[in-house]
């Protein structure tokens, strides 16, 4: 049992180094319905479940994965077996992966017409000069013009758009 948990600590911090994504601890509400589902794919009782188990659990949470995306997932996640088929440990890492991206898009949604008062589908100088200050921030103008630089890649009109805030937020480290 030891070197069970010392595994379960070992997945666990890995799951939380993940670097473009924030803490990614689980509730023990999303343990629990991670595991009843684990649990239910892993009809057989064998404790492993494999890549079509995993695509049905991973189609449950909105994501259509590509048969040589499932092969890539398994294979960097089951690297010391290679046999194809993923511990709840691994199964509990990728899903939690997906779960946070999802959650993490989901807030990255909102964020943007917090930004824009709903007003556009851009955010502007003035945008970010007004959210600094509701923020307390006091920032250079050669700062927001840099912020804007730095975000505004697709077209350079000056502006970030929804789909430039986006990339921003995605950066590793972003929030």
């Amino acid at each position: 049992m030891t070197g069970d948990g010392g595994e379960h600590s070992k997945k666990k911090q890995s799951a939380k180094q993940c670097p473009s994504r924030m803490q990614m601890d689980l509730s023990e509400e999303q343990e629990a319905d991670l595991k009843e589902a684990f649990n239910l794919l892993d009809s057989e009782g064998y404790g492993t479940i494999d890549a079509r188990d995993l695509k049905v659990a991973l189609r449950a949470l909105g994501y259509e994965p590509q048969k040589d995306k499932m092969k890539k997932i398994i294979s960097e996640i089951d690297k010391d077996s290679m046999s194809g088929t993923l511990l709840y440990e691994e199964f509990k890492r990728i899903m939690t992966e997906k779960l946070f991206d999802y959650e993490n898009d989901e807030e990255i949604r909102i964020a943007f017409p917090l930004f824009t008062e709903g007003k556009s589908d851009f955010i502007t100088v003035n945008d970010l000069r007004r959210v600094a200050a509701e923020l307390g921030e006091t920032l250079t103008e050669e700062v927001f013009q840099e912020m804007i630089r730095e975000a505004d890649v697709l077209d350079h009109d000056g502006v970030i758009s929804e789909q430039e805030f986006r990339r921003v937020m995605k950066r590793e480290n972003a929030y």
